[in-house]
């Protein structure tokens, strides 16, 4: 894998990451700062940008990471809350969200089973949590 000039601040970045109890209200442009961050970090850069993100406000959950049931369309999208307890949180929902699009994209089975777990050790090594069920 070929590694950015912003390799090791990136790394750096999520690692500083702290549950800080500061409200944090992502924006579409947050999505667009973290994806190629958490894209490069964790996944090896595996990953197409979603077609569409929307932040709104979500009952019972913090986001939701969408697909066309048609394998051959690989067009996603995700739906994030319009408030997070802290940023740090903002971000391991994404990159929890983006395991599911990594699955979809692979063809693996979706869901948070063995192909989902996996990535818990990847995500320990950068400081952050992957949470079951988000």
């Amino acid at each position: 894998m070929k590694r950015s000039p912003d390799y090791y601040t990136n790394r750096r970045r999520l690692k500083q990451l702290q549950y800080d109890n500061v409200k944090f209200r992502p924006t579409v442009e947050d999505i667009k700062e973290w994806f190629p961050i958490l894209n490069e970090q964790i996944f090896g850069n595996k990953l197409k940008d979603f077609t569409e993100i929307r932040i709104k406000k979500l009952h019972k959950t913090h986001a939701f990471f969408n697909y066309e049931d048609d394998r051959s369309n690989r067009d996603t999208s995700i739906d994030m809350h319009c408030l997070f307890s802290s940023k740090k949180l903002f971000v391991e929902i994404l990159a929890h969200e983006m395991v599911h699009h990594f699955q979809h994209s692979y063809n693996e089975p979706l869901g948070h089973g063995p192909s989902f777990l996996a990535w818990h050790d990847n995500f320990k090594l950068r400081g952050l949590t992957l949470y079951k069920v988000a």
